[in-house]
């Protein structure tokens, strides 16, 4: 194996430790082109501030050293792993990743109806199967290929899941994909492949969680194919324990009419970075928002590249941030509308409120259009509580404490009050709700 590493350039320990790393897996898990991604990450490293996309967030300062990959947990350490059913109101199929391992034993795939299949990606390749379709998005010509945190996770991934939905299926149930930790200090990656087939429908909500104490790495990345036609919800709710560092890629194909309604919750980790790239078809449909909670000496940040191809397509992109005590939170969000995509409707929005006078947020919406007909706009505001509604609430009785809990709770509910499903949606209210109450324990 000869791994590509840039000459010039000074490794940090990190570098180091990751290079070691993969060096020993390399040999134990199925190939998929590891070696290949791998070289990609050492030519660049991990980014740092002067990687335009990574400028608020620089993964090279931040990331002194990095934990083991994380071996396949025994079923009792896997059955010892503790987290919050926060989607069990939904009555949703589970699956279930311990450590970035798949757990057959601790996962319900049933009801799920036909045309729907769950596989484990490294079992259906140790198997002397394959996976068509891994790496597409991600491949040669997309806005991901030269992201070097897609490069890290195409050459560490262990494990992931394979979620296909036939075309005209319907998912009779959600399908619940939840990460939970065995409590050891670790580096897990999983790589997740759904495709959904032509008019078919489904819905994907995931959840990651991890214990308060426990120096845990946790990369993702997530490919999504949406059919013509085809109708999709995707719920992430991500709730790293405090020493956690959570990056996460999802890379979303829309085809021609195809529709993607997604919300991503991020209430924890010590450092969490959630990149979305998303590629629209003919009169395709994106809608995400997200919701970001921060406090401690947190960083959180969220990367969107949504690029129109075909004509017709309308995105909306709303994301919001309450920002506490010495916490940071970023957003970035770039809408790039190609020459054959007239008539694009894109409006992308960033807003955040400062619960603290050392809380920061940073934003930083773009636009690039090639096409001449197009209604497109973007906006980005941050402020701080607004002393006249807190004073009128007060004025009527309402204690301080529970003035600023309403405030934002009614902040942050333009995201949630547009999550569809009820249950879904009292879910994550519920989540937004403890994290409320929880500032200053």
């Amino acid at each position: 194996m000869n791994l590509v590493v840039t000459p010039d350039r000074r490794r940090t320990k990190a570098e180091e430790v990751l290079e070691a790393a993969f060096r020993r897996i390399d040999a134990e898990l199925p190939d998929l082109e590891r070696e290949a991604a791998f070289a990609r990450f050492a030519a660049q490293g991990l980014p740092h501030r002067r990687v335009e996309a990574y400028h608020f967030t620089d993964l090279r300062s931040m990331l002194a050293t990095a934990p083991e990959p994380a071996a396949r947990p025994s079923l009792a350490a896997a059955t010892a792993a503790v987290g919050t059913d926060v989607f069990a109101a939904t009555g949703a199929a589970r699956a279930v990743l311990v450590d970035g391992w798949f757990s057959p034993k601790l996962s319900d795939l049933s009801g799920l109806g036909e045309g729907v299949t769950v596989a484990s990606v490294c079992d259906t390749l140790s198997s002397g199967g394959s996976v068509d379709g891994l790496g597409r998005l991600i491949g040669p010509g997309s806005a991901a290929e030269s992201d070097p945190l897609v490069a890290l996770a195409s050459a560490f991934w262990t494990d992931g899941l394979v979620v296909e939905v036939a075309p005209g299926a319907t998912m009779a149930r959600p399908l619940e994909i939840r990460h939970l930790a065995s409590g050891v200090p670790v580096t897990t990656c999983v790589r997740h492949l759904i495709v959904v087939g032509a008019g078919a429908k489904a819905t994907i909500l995931e959840s990651h969680e991890s214990p308060d104490g426990v120096v845990i790495h946790a990369h993702g990345l997530t490919e999504v194919s949406v059919g013509d036609g085809a109708e999709v919800t995707l719920v992430d709710r991500q709730r790293e324990g405090s020493e956690a560092v959570r990056l996460a890629t999802l890379a979303v194909s829309l085809g021609d009419h195809a529709k993607l309604d997604h919300t991503l919750a991020t209430l924890g980790a010590k450092l969490a970075r959630t990149q979305i790239f998303a590629r629209l078809g003919v009169q395709a449909d994106l809608q995400t928002r997200g919701a970001t909670l921060a406090k401690g000496k947190t960083h959180a940040d969220a990367t969107l590249m949504v690029e129109h191809v075909g004509p017709g397509g309308t995105s909306r992109e709303l994301y919001k941030s309450a920002v506490d005590d010495d916490a940071t939170s970023v957003f970035q969000g770039r809408i790039t509308v190609q020459k054959t995509a007239q008539q694009t409707d894109g409006r992308m929005g960033a807003h955040a409120v400062l619960l603290s006078d050392r809380a920061e947020a940073k934003a930083k919406p773009e636009l690039e259009i090639f096409a001449d007909d197009v209604a497109c706009a973007h906006g980005a505001t941050v402020a701080e509580i607004d002393d006249t509604l807190k004073f009128y609430l007060m004025s009527r009785g309402i204690p301080a404490d529970e003035t600023e809990r309403l405030l934002i709770h009614a902040f942050l509910g333009e995201v949630t009050d547009a999550i569809a499903d009820e249950t879904v949606r009292e879910a994550i209210a519920g989540e937004i709700d403890g994290w409320i109450d929880g500032r200053g324990k």
